[in-house]
């Protein structure tokens, strides 16, 4: 049995392990396709099995593109990668002065700002591609500038807004006429409508709750409010994570990186600039997911991760949407480029099975990569209590809300995250916050916690906070996830 076909074996003995609908993969080896096929199902319940034409989700995959796309006006001099952006773009402010005035666009697609994630503030929210990068003045920093790395997908959405100012066109309109023409990528777009209406696409899939490690159901896609296909009006975290595509695209795209900037004998993006978007840029002081004896020396790019794998250096970035994970990767000095591409949430089988391909193409046998990303997960998993119990603490038992479950409920802003909503409702409390709705189950004095497992803001333990008047004013929430970063206060909206 060749190699590919031991590929194909293991394939199909991972999609039973990890228990989901299917993957999609594309291998490019010396210049060529050598491998190209889908396994399980795209939709399920129909039983239709993923082509090279299927389009999948490829979430932060999209990223790449965005530092591409930032190289091409570089070429053209229309941006220079260490010019401050306020220079582009006078309007765009951080919270932090000193940001405000160094940051640049290297900084940005390199995630070296400062800002933790504040991702809450945009999921399923109503805030538009401008509002969201405008709303960047409202994010604490949890870090000094350019002293730590931590990914950003807000600073993401700048860069592309930087594209969209200096082309005169969308974020949308640009990728298409100056990338994916050109690649000859007919099959790739941003649209949650254009993917939902192709009769050849993969449906979203996730787990039954978030935790099990068997099991998956329908989800749905994810869909902005303000997305508009009609009117040429993208998701607003478009240039972060929008992009839909097929492992055929995503060979051409994976083969163009491979050969920096050449597609076909002609030079798109200039072999310097793609060198730029390829080389470390900031040094990760940990991996952003598993510790592996395999790899080493963990860093990132502009778009782009840079590690070294089994001795050989690593360039590659997953996504992950509703319904959908996704990983490219490159292992340049073996000239191998691998897709992978699945229709569930949260999946680390397209690490797995990257890792299989690099090990099938060295000769090596003793990865065992279900096993080890398997065991990750329920470690994670595993781990969740404790992490909810440091993030929150032990309860006091035996007490009481300080008064009726009716002085709470209200509507509590904060300049960042916008709006909370907290109701009265069967006799207990709910919030609801973007579109995520859940009860609070009481925790201790004043503090409710998040109780629905599948809400934005889950495990969350709020707190609420009442003025020298004895009435309720405000609320504090960890909702940027950051421990370095002191709960966000949202304030109570007078009636």
């Amino acid at each position: 049995m060749d190699k590919w076909e031991q590929v194909k074996q293991k394939i199909n003995d991972e999609l039973k392990i990890w228990d989901q609908p299917s993957i999609a993969v594309v291998v490019m080896k010396d210049g060529q396709k050598v491998f190209s096929q889908g396994f399980g199902y795209a939709d399920v319940e129909a039983k239709r099995v993923p082509d090279e034409d299927t389009l999948y989700q490829i979430g932060s995959c999209s990223k790449a593109f965005t530092a591409a796309a930032c190289a091409l006006l570089v070429d053209r001099g229309l941006l220079e990668w260490d010019r401050p952006v306020k220079d582009y773009l006078p309007w765009l402010k951080f919270m932090d002065p000193f940001t405000t005035d160094q940051v640049t666009v290297r900084d940005l697609l390199c995630h070296r700002t400062g800002l933790p994630r504040h991702d809450a503030a945009w999921i399923d929210g109503p805030i538009s591609r401008r509002g969201m990068v405008e709303n960047l003045r409202n994010m604490r920093p949890a870090w000094s500038f350019r002293s730590h790395w931590c990914y950003q997908n807000a600073c993401f959405v700048a860069a592309g807004m930087l594209v969209e100012e200096l082309s005169g066109m969308t974020w949308e309109e640009f990728l298409k006429k100056e990338i994916l023409d050109p690649l000859g990528m007919d099959r790739t777009t941003f649209y949650v409508d254009a993917i939902a209406n192709d009769p050849n696409h993969a449906d979203p899939y996730e787990r039954v709750m978030p935790t099990d490690l068997t099991g998956f159901q329908r989800c749905g896609f994810l869909k902005s409010d303000r997305e508009d296909m009609e009117k040429g009006i993208g998701a607003p975290y478009g240039p972060a994570g929008s992009i839909m595509s097929t492992i055929k695209d995503m060979g051409v795209w994976v083969q163009f990186n491979l050969d920096n900037g050449k597609y076909n004998g002609k030079q798109i993006i200039s072999e310097a600039n793609m060198k730029e978007l390829h080389k470390p840029q900031m040094l990760l002081s940990a991996p952003l997911l598993v510790p592996l004896p395999e790899e080493d020396f963990y860093s990132y790019g502009m778009g782009w991760f840079i590690e070294t794998y089994r001795g050989h250096k690593m360039i590659e970035h997953g996504g992950n949407i509703n319904g959908f994970s996704a990983l490219v990767t490159m292992v340049p000095d073996l000239n191998l480029g691998i897709v992978t591409l699945t229709n569930f949430n949260d999946s680390f089988d397209t690490y797995a099975t990257s890792n299989e391909i690099i090990d099938a193409c060295l000769g090596i046998e003793d990865g065992d990569w279900n096993n080890r990303y398997r065991k990750f997960i329920g470690d994670v998993f595993g781990s969740l209590p404790e992490q909810m119990k440091q993030m929150s603490g032990e309860p006091v038992q035996g007490t009481t809300p300080s008064r009726p479950l009716a002085d709470f409920a209200g509507t509590y802003h904060n300049a960042c995250y916008g709006d909370v909503v907290i109701s009265e409702k069967d006799g207990g409390l709910e919030i609801l916050y973007n579109k995520s709705a859940s009860p609070l189950e009481h925790f201790h004095y004043d503090s409710f916690r998040v109780s629905n497992p599948k809400a934005l803001l889950f495990g969350m333990v709020l707190q609420f906070v009442t003025d020298k008047k004895g009435k309720v004013s405000s609320l504090n929430l960890p909702i940027q996830m950051e421990p370095s970063l002191s709960d966000e206060v949202f304030v109570k909206k007078e009636d």
